[in-house]
């Protein structure tokens, strides 16, 4: 794990996201560190992924803060937790058919601007739309796809949409990059690729959150690992230690199989 000398890139603390009865997630804590790649794992509707929807403001939070550098981000629409640098990918993939795949990454490096910027982005279209260009062939050559830029996604196999997806949150140069389960529906091969792609930018600094029900990939690419089950974190830490919790294994195979 990095030092920690400065304050975390990302500080959940206690969240809770309660829908009626149904707690989805139920007072969870962790923290990410520049320079960490952070794996969030637990079985099937354990809450992974509406917690990294209330990061990302896609689902409010019932109670509890989340910090981003600091910053109070609970109250805070989707595209100011963008522009912060907080870029995510989905489930399922949403590239745009009739966009090229650099067009696509093109999306992603766009925040939208300030007010004053739209108003004279009639004069600062094609300036922008440069920048933009420049940007998203650099996240594609991050991810190893600069030679399929002018090709529709379409004609891709599922694991380069994949990665077109994940360059698409690159182009935007963000500080913290959410992944919610990249391999998803990935044959094996496609898998280890990913989860190379996922060291090389562990490497380069990138601070990443990972979720995954995957234990041998998380095992492999993450820094740390934070186990849920039923909306709780029941084990954090070292990712082989933590994996060998007996409530690991039982929230994974059941207490008959554990």
């Amino acid at each position: 794990m990095m030092a920690q000398e400065s304050q975390p890139v990302l500080d959940v603390d206690d969240v809770k996201v309660h829908y009626g009865g149904v707690r989805a997630v139920d007072g969870v804590s962790f923290q990410v560190w520049p320079g960490e790649l952070v794996g969030i794992v637990g079985p099937n509707g354990s809450g992974k992924t509406t917690l990294v929807n209330a990061i990302t403001a896609l689902t409010h939070i019932t109670d509890g803060d989340i910090r981003v550098d600091g910053e109070t981000i609970k109250k805070f629409a989707p595209p100011r937790i963008a522009r912060l640098g907080v870029r995510r990918t989905f489930q399922a993939i949403r590239l745009l058919p009739d966009l090229t795949v650099v067009e696509n990454v093109m999306l992603g490096a766009d925040d939208g601007g300030s007010p004053l910027d739209a108003a004279f982005r009639p004069l600062r279209a094609a300036k922008a739309q440069r920048r933009s260009r420049v940007a998203a062939l650099e996240a594609l050559g991050r991810v190893g796809m600069v030679e399929y830029a002018e090709l529709l996604p379409g004609a891709l196999p599922y694991g380069f949409q994949r990665r077109v997806e994940i360059a698409r949150a690159l182009a935007s140069s963000p500080q913290l990059l959410l992944l919610d389960e990249p391999v998803a529906g990935m044959n094996p091969r496609e898998r280890e690729e990913v989860s190379e792609l996922l060291l090389n930018l562990r490497s380069e600094g990138l601070t990443q959150l990972l979720i995954e029900h995957d234990l041998g990939l998380v095992t492999r690419v993450s820094s740390r690992i934070v186990v849920v089950d039923f909306g709780k974190v029941i084990a954090t830490g070292d990712p082989v230690e933590t994996i060998r919790d007996e409530r690991v294994r039982e929230a994974y195979l059941g207490r008959k199989n554990a």
